[in-house]
C-alpha cells in the first residue's frame, strides 16, 4: 500500500482526490508522487437555473472509466470543492496517464449536494479528452428524487473503494462492509478478517457534506491467510473520517473535501 497509510489524522493526502479547485474552491490537494508524470483535465460546472445554492454546498468531479456496461463506473480520479457563489465552478483533475487505456471509454461526471441531498448531476456523456477547458451543464434533480436512496442507517453497506482504488475482497472471499445503528449509535460489520464495532457520532462541523466520525473499534481476533492488510488500512482510515455524502446508493466517507471510501448499498 501507499505512504497514505502513515498519515496523520487530517489525511492530507488520498490518492483519489487528484485535483485541485481552479477557481471558487479553496481546497488544494496533494498528491503523491512526481507531478510530472500526470495530466490534467480542467474545465468549468454550470447550470442554467435562476438561483444560489445553500451554504455548505459542495461540488464533485470525477473523471470516470466507464467501459464495462455490466458493471458501476470505476472512478479514478476526483475532486470536491465548495459550490460557493454562481457558476461556473471551475476545477482542476490531475491523473496518471498510464492508467489510460486507448481501448476503454471515459467520461466526466459533476454532482452539486448540501449535506447528503443531490441537488444538480450531469445527465449527458462528457468526454474528459476533448480537450481544455471542458464544460460541463449539470441538471437540477426533481426534489422528489433526491432522498431515493437509502439513509445512513439503513441496511448494509458494502465497500467499493478504498483511498482511491477498488477495495479488494476479504478473508474467504468476503467483502468489507459496514452497519449502522442509529438507536444505540454503533457502527459494525467486516472488516476484512475478523467483526469489529464501536461508537460513531454525527454532530459537529464539516468542511463537506455531513459531520460523521468513527470511535475506536473493537474486533474478534481471528488469523487470517488473506485480508489482514485490507483490514488494518480499512479500520486505521476509519478513524480520519469526519463526514459523509449520500447520492443514491452509494455512501461517500471524507476526510476535510478528501475521499476516504465509498461503500454501496447491499439492501
Amino acid at each position: 500500500m501507499r505512504a497514505i497509510w502513515r498519515l496523520a489524522p487530517r489525511l492530507l493526502a488520498v490518492s483519489v482526490v487528484l485535483g485541485l479547485a481552479a477557481c471558487g474552491g479553496e481546497h488544494q490537494a496533494e498528491t503523491a508522487g512526481d507531478s510530472a508524470d500526470m495530466a490534467r483535465v480542467e474545465g468549468a460546472v454550470v447550470y442554467r437555473e435562476r438561483m444560489l445554492l445553500p451554504p455548505g454546498a459542495g461540488l464533485e468531479i470525477e473523471l470516470q472509466d466507464i467501459s464495462r456496461a455490466d458493471a458501476g463506473a470505476t472512478v479514478l480520479a476526483s475532486v470536491l470543492l465548495s459550490a460557493e457563489g454562481a457558476p461556473p465552478y471551475g476545477f482542476a483533475i490531475d491523473y496518471d496517464p498510464a492508467r489510460i487505456d486507448p481501448r476503454m471509454r471515459y467520461a466526466l461526471r459533476a454532482t452539486i449536494y448540501s449535506g447528503d441531498e443531490l441537488l444538480f448531476t450531469s445527465t449527458d456523456y462528457i468526454d474528459p479528452f476533448q480537450g481544455n477547458p471542458v464544460e460541463i451543464l449539470v441538471q437540477r434533480v426533481p426534489e422528489a428524487v433526491r432522498r431515493a436512496g437509502p439513509a445512513l442507517e439503513d441496511g448494509v453497506w458494502v465497500l467499493h473503494t478504498l483511498a482511491g482504488e477498488l477495495a479488494s475482497a476479504g478473508a474467504g472471499g468476503k467483502p468489507v462492509d459496514l452497519q449502522f445503528d442509529g438507536a444505540e449509535r454503533r457502527a459494525a460489520g467486516f472488516s476484512g478478517c475478523n467483526r469489529y464495532t464501536g461508537g460513531y457520532a454525527r454532530e459537529g462541523m464539516a468542511e463537506q457534506g455531513s459531520p460523521l466520525s468513527f470511535g475506536p473499534m473493537a474486533g474478534t481476533r481471528m488469523a487470517c491467510a488473506e485480508g489482514g492488510e485490507l483490514e488494518q488500512n480499512y479500520l486505521r482510515l476509519l478513524g480520519v473520517v469526519n463526514a459523509f455524502t449520500l447520492e443514491g446508493d452509494t455512501l461517500t466517507l471524507l476526510a476535510g473535501p478528501e475521499v476516504v471510501a465509498t461503500f454501496k448499498s447491499a439492501r
